[in-house]
């Protein structure tokens, strides 16, 4: 998709989001390749005040915060200063009994970056507490904590977890947490706009988020730093939200220039902690697909079964609301603002970004062919050959020696030849095949009565081996993970 048609298709987008939401204001804007290519607005930067939000107006991005804190964490690992394995007593001596009744695994730094430490899910009790005074929260911490499940034993996002998590940064590094992500980071990459401390942004930049209550909305107070920053206390611009988004988009095409190793900003970006799986209906051109969502560190990975891999991150909090999303494949990303509490930017964002990257999937279709095995490529001709006219050699060449025991040669012998009877003579499919690594493809054959689709997996083995096959005119099944 063009950038201009791009373009028009989020204006018209986040017109009829705002209208649906009833948000004073919302400020958006467009990522490809790592450049801003689209800002825009539409409402109000302040309520009767007329001036539309902008690509350099500052909003509170809150939650939006933990990959910042991610970052920082992973700096410090990188310098040898701290391990993610590290309990988390190992730098916060008093914790010592932050662990579930009857003892269990210590919780570290990795579980509290993955939300994986089993404390309770936070959401609105953390967004109050950003300005608990450091000493008030360590009292709160030493005092004990709840535990709904044992650390490593399932995902529960705390907000908890990440403002200990800048308690370690600053125990670690010497420096207050707030100074060292703007040190270290915001400033090396030119983020010139982010603040922890609204009273820092200039006035004029500064937007008023505002609350619903019966009689309508009214303008929240502005909230100071303070301990639980780590987890939500970032205002930020969509401008210096694009340049860091579009550093996370480097690390898939190789170009990074970021205080981080491009690995530990793909670390950040990969499966740590399984949210769930869910059907995504569909809408307009994208259809219904499945998607798998896990938490990495600060962010959210979701792999869709369709568009491949997404990465995120929502922000809630008094008088805000946004998102940030982004395809590394397409080079696609969005960014959305919204001055109402809890504004549900990710809606918006999660339907654009799908129909950014179905378009350019239908304008660069991927050439599976060139992921897959030689071998793979090579065992379709197999599939092909044995269902054309089956040969128990060429077969025991080629099967692993669990295909015979998971069904009997002859049964599987039979089903096969019965889809040649029905579909007839037939030729490969143009259809774009579909894999999921260089191991697995799923394929079509177009015979004079019917159509079938054949699917292979290959082994791990050196030479590997068929370990599944299926050819069959029945629906293709729904994926499952086990």
């Amino acid at each position: 998709m063009q950038t201009a048609d791009a373009a028009a298709l989020a204006d018209e987008r986040l017109a009829a989001f705002r209208s649906e939401i009833d948000a004073p204001g919302i400020a958006y804007g467009l990522v490809k390749d790592g450049e801003l290519v689209h800002a825009a607005g539409t409402g109000e930067v302040v309520l009767g005040s007329g001036r539309v939000p902008g690509p350099d107006d500052v909003f509170r991005i809150a939650s939006m915060t933990k990959s910042f804190t991610a970052a920082a964490v992973l700096a410090l690992r990188d310098r040898g200063t701290l391990r993610l394995d590290d309990p988390l007593t190992a730098h916060l001596p008093w914790t010592e009994g932050v662990r579930p009744d009857g003892g269990g695994a210590v919780i570290t730094l990795r579980d509290l970056l993955s939300m994986n430490a089993g404390l309770p899910t936070d959401d609105p009790w953390g967004d109050r507490y950003e300005s608990l005074r450091i000493e008030d929260f360590d009292a709160l911490v030493a005092g004990g904590v709840s535990f709904v499940r044992p650390p490593r034993t399932g995902y529960e996002y705390s907000n908890l977890g990440y403002a200990l998590l800048g308690r370690v940064v600053t125990v670690a590094s010497g420096t207050d947490y707030r100074e060292f992500v703007a040190r270290e980071i915001l400033g090396p990459l030119g983020l010139t706009a982010t603040r922890y401390d609204a009273r820092e942004v200039p006035a004029e930049l500064l937007v008023q988020g505002y609350h619903p209550v019966d009689s309508g909305l009214v303008p929240e107070p502005l909230c100071v730093p303070g301990a639980f920053s780590a987890m939500g206390g970032l205002h930020s611009s969509v401008r210096d939200l694009a340049r860091w988004v579009g550093a996370f988009q480097g690390t898939w095409r190789g170009d990074v220039d970021h205080p981080l190793s491009r690995w530990s900003l793909r670390e950040m970006q990969e499966q740590h902690s399984h949210i769930a799986a869910a059907v995504v209906p569909g809408a307009g051109d994208v259809p219904e697909r499945v998607v798998s969502a896990s938490y990495g560190f600060g962010l959210v990975v979701e792999d869709d079964r369709r568009l491949g891999r997404l990465v995120s991150h929502s922000g809630g909090y008094p008088g805000f609301g946004s998102h940030m999303r982004w395809h590394p494949d397409s080079g696609w990303g969005v960014v959305v603002l919204g001055n109402r509490t809890y504004t549900p930017a990710h809606r918006v964002a999660l339907g654009l970004l799908a129909e950014l990257v179905e378009a350019h999937r239908r304008e660069h279709p991927t050439d599976v062919a060139a992921t897959l095995w030689p071998r793979t490529r090579a065992a379709m001709d197999v599939v092909e050959s044995l269902a054309a006219s089956w040969d128990d050699a060429l077969a025991g060449s080629w099967f692993a020696p669990n295909v015979d025991l998971d069904r009997p040669r002859a049964e599987r012998r039979a089903a096969i030849e019965g889809v040649r009877s029905r579909i007839g003579a037939f030729t490969r499919s143009t259809r774009p095949w579909e894999s999921t690594s260089p191991a697995h493809v799923r394929w079509w054959l177009d015979g004079a009565q019917g159509t079938a689709y054949a699917e292979v997996l290959l082994s791990p083995e050196r030479v590997p081996m068929v370990q599944s096959l299926t050819v069959s005119t029945d629906p293709v099944p729904d994926p499952t993970w086990d």
